[in-house]
């Protein structure tokens, strides 16, 4: 009889192996010092939650709940509610917006509240939080779980991970695809063929209708745009302001039916069913040289860091605080340290490199 994924776990930490996660490959790659407070002192003591380790954190349990028949599309609204209430109970804020103002926070409730005010379950043969363990080509091991399998007809199986989110893009589709993939590598370890890899980005919505592509064109055809949710109403309002006049709807009617729909971030009834609004699922693309890349970082990462000696903390330094633009001026890039980082209220780095650089910056800007 073949041993449970958890089984061989027990018995290889029962045998002196240590068995990685993938968010601590993440977090030793970020910054090693907060690795060293995380993974050698253990110093949960000090660490503080961000304001993004606890958002999605309910939505997600309800989303599973959902899909193992415990809960309902309309458990999703309070518990985002609840979620910004723990928020403020424990005193943690969004990041200000560029102009300090609120707008990040204000952002990301019309997003979620959107989505949780639209999301339907999908259909078919589901498994959550499937656990999985992983032997890399270095004889390193990794376990997991994710969030959403789709189990197929075939017996082939797609991967989603829920994101609450902004959409990647440049080298952070690739950094954060490290974790898909390595959810596929388990998965396939274990015998599955793995057909998708996908993030379910619950902060934009796919939207289908029929329209016209430019201006001037006579052709119309189905249109697909991904929409970031808050600005549903306001990205489509031109194609809606058209669907309303087709329907006898006058200038007057259009204007005041586009007011209360931008409010409302919410599309007319009338014209509602020509719009076709699912979650946006952001697919990642699993080849032979995205496996192995994932593998090399694997290994290589676990490397590192068993290299390093414990005892002396001098091995372990933080990130970077500043970098070079392409004029050449050194620039501050502490956001991760003071919004994100479990210790960056007590980072000594962090403080050090604060009081030294902004008297500088005073001295610079003197004259």
């Amino acid at each position: 009889m073949e041993r449970e994924p958890q089984e061989l776990v027990d018995e290889l930490r029962a045998n002196g192996t240590e068995v990685y996660s993938f968010s601590r490959l993440d977090c030793i790659n970020n910054c090693l010092y907060e690795a060293y407070r995380t993974y050698v002192l253990n110093d949960k003591e000090n660490q503080i939650p961000n304001v993004y380790s606890i958002l999605g954190g309910r939505t997600h349990d309800v989303l599973e709940g959902i899909m193992n028949n415990k809960n309902t599309e309309a458990d999703l609204l309070p518990s985002i509610h609840q979620e910004l209430e723990d928020l403020d109970m424990l005193g943690i804020e969004f990041p200000k917006g560029r102009d300090g103002s609120d707008s990040i926070r204000e952002g990301w409730i019309a997003d979620m509240e959107h989505f949780a005010k639209t999301y339907k379950a999908p259909k078919g043969k589901f498994e959550t939080e499937t656990f999985f363990l992983y032997k890399t080509p270095g004889n390193h091991y990794l376990q997991g779980f994710i969030d959403l399998t789709r189990i197929r007809k075939d017996g082939s199986i797609d991967i989603y991970d829920y994101k609450t989110s902004s959409m990647y893009k440049g080298d952070e589709i690739k950094k954060h695809g490290r974790q898909l993939v390595l959810y596929a590598l388990g998965k396939e370890q274990q015998g599955y063929t793995v057909r998708t890899l996908a993030w379910l980005m619950l902060k934009y919505c796919e939207v289908t209708y029929i329209g016209k592509k430019r201006s001037n064109s006579k052709k119309e055809e189905k249109i697909t745009k991904i929409i970031e949710r808050k600005n549903l109403v306001k990205e489509l309002r031109p194609i809606i302001e058209n669907k309303l006049a087709k329907n006898d709807f006058d200038e007057v009617d259009i204007e005041i039916a586009i007011d209360e729909a931008l409010q409302n971030n919410i599309i007319p009834e009338v014209v509602k069913s020509e719009f076709i609004i699912k979650p946006y699922v952001m697919k990642y693309e699993l080849t032979n040289e995205i496996r192995e890349e994932c593998n090399n970082y694997l290994d290589s990462t676990i490397e590192k860091w068993e290299s390093l000696d414990p005892k002396n903390e001098f091995n372990y330094p933080p990130l970077s605080f500043t970098k070079t633009n392409k004029s050449g001026k050194e620039k501050q890039i502490t956001f991760y340290c003071q919004m994100l980082c479990g210790y960056g209220k007590n980072c000594p780095h962090l403080q050090k490199f604060l009081d030294t650089y902004t008297n500088e910056s005073e001295d610079d800007d003197l004259w």
